[in-house]
């Protein structure tokens, strides 16, 4: 009675050190750890062989086995075709002992006992969500055991440690699993981002092209011809005053032309640099806009890739117009800090503001425009404002060797 109240409190007392290795492991280390349990198992109980497997639509995947030596390891699969009466018994969900609990038509099973010498075997479903996800096992080569009752119970618990263990396994496989499938998703709208901007910066260059070479030359033309006419003398003193009026507005409309093509794609930009392009968009900003813009422009560009010049140009150009669609005022302020380090543009203004949190949570398309621009070249986009206090937003990157 002693010896076996001493047997229960030492098995106790294993199940709780083996349960306490569980609690925290981490999924990368399950395997091993699952390893390390089936051998202190087979040492504790005196068993031959141990295994653990996973349920598959084939069979039973041995996911890991400790055996004594001399013995061979445990099949990698057990085939269902191979033995089918096993795998439907643990499919069941119920423990089971072999040979004791096989069938008669469970031929196939019985001949392996034999021709492998097993006098004993304990095999324990293993359930997750009511599911049979796997099976324990434990066999004897050397003697038979009776498995009591009360044994079994003690290794159901085992079989739920490892059940638990497996299963957060999975789902840290699963989960990053989902989570490298949301990156490459995430990673794939960059690229089409990228590409969509690149295809609209082809675009805005050849249209601005054709209206700066085809559309103002036509619009010149047709100006100079007016202005002759007006001045034949075969015209009606009557006629004079609406052509010279025509004339006005084919000026007027030949500058619009030429203003909107240096939106869509500023040549300037290209022919003097950055600070230089910034400073001409503030000054048509303000005739067009009637806003006050003071620039300030700190450093040179003439090293910059044209690719950073283009950005920051693209994300000035769309603050201004968010400042004249949003922020009510009548001044801001641009500011351009270039070093042989690092660039920062700054674009502020002293009005309405609005909810930083909502910008967030919903970035509107010229926000998600500028957020996007400003990530493809390395920088980094700072937007500071609530309700009344005004707007701040602020480009920053750092300028390498590898930038220029």
């Amino acid at each position: 009675m002693a010896s076996h109240l001493k047997e229960q409190l030492a098995f106790e007392e294993f199940l709780s050190q083996l349960s306490s290795v569980f609690v925290n492991v981490k999924p990368i280390e399950v395997d091993s750890r699952i390893k390390s349990a089936l051998q202190s198992i087979a040492k504790f109980l005196n068993i031959d062989r141990t295994g653990f497997g996973e349920v598959t639509s084939e069979g039973l995947l041995i996911l890991q086995s400790y055996e004594l030596p001399g013995l061979s390891p445990m099949p990698r699969v057990i085939l269902e075709q191979e033995f089918p009466v096993y795998m439907s018994l643990i499919q069941r969900g119920e423990v089971f002992r072999m040979p004791e609990d096989l069938p008669p038509e469970a031929s196939r099973e019985l001949d392996y006992c034999s021709s492998t010498g097993l006098l004993s075997n304990l095999t324990i479903p293993l359930k997750s969500m009511g599911r049979v996800v796997g099976g324990f096992s434990l066999e004897l080569y050397r003697r038979r055991v009776p498995w009591p009752e009360e044994l079994v119970h003690r290794l159901c618990l085992v079989g739920e440690i490892f059940s638990n263990a497996i299963e957060r396994k999975r789902t840290d496989i699963e989960l990053r699993s989902r989570e490298a499938s949301l990156s490459n998703a995430h990673d794939e709208l960059r690229q089409l981002a990228a590409k969509l901007l690149h295809a609209q910066e082809e675009e805005r260059r050849r249209i601005a092209r054709e209206m700066h070479d085809d559309w103002t030359q036509r619009l010149a033309l047709l100006g100079i011809d007016v202005a002759r006419l007006s001045n034949e003398s075969e015209i009606p003193a009557r006629m004079r005053e609406p052509l010279l009026a025509m004339q006005s507005e084919l000026v007027r409309l030949a500058e619009d032309v030429h203003a909107l093509s240096r939106q869509l794609h500023p040549s300037i930009l290209d022919d003097l640099g950055l600070v230089e392009a910034l400073r001409s968009e503030c000054s048509c900003f303000s005739r067009r806009e009637r806003i006050a813009v003071e620039y300030v422009a700190i450093g040179g560009d003439h090293e910059l890739p044209k690719e950073i010049s283009l950005c920051i140009y693209r994300v000035a150009q769309e603050a201004l117009r968010n400042i004249a669609k949003h922020a009510a005022v009548a001044e801001a302020k641009v500011s351009l800090q270039v070093s042989p380090s690092r660039l920062l543009l700054r674009v502020e203004d002293k009005g309405i503001g609005f909810d930083s949190e909502s910008m967030r949570s919903q970035p509107g398309l010229g926000l998600s425009s500028m957020i996007e621009r400003v990530r493809l070249i390395g920088a980094e986009l700072t937007v500071l404002t609530s309700p009344g206090c005004g707007t701040v937003l602020k480009v920053l990157i750092t300028i390498d060797g590898s930038t220029r």
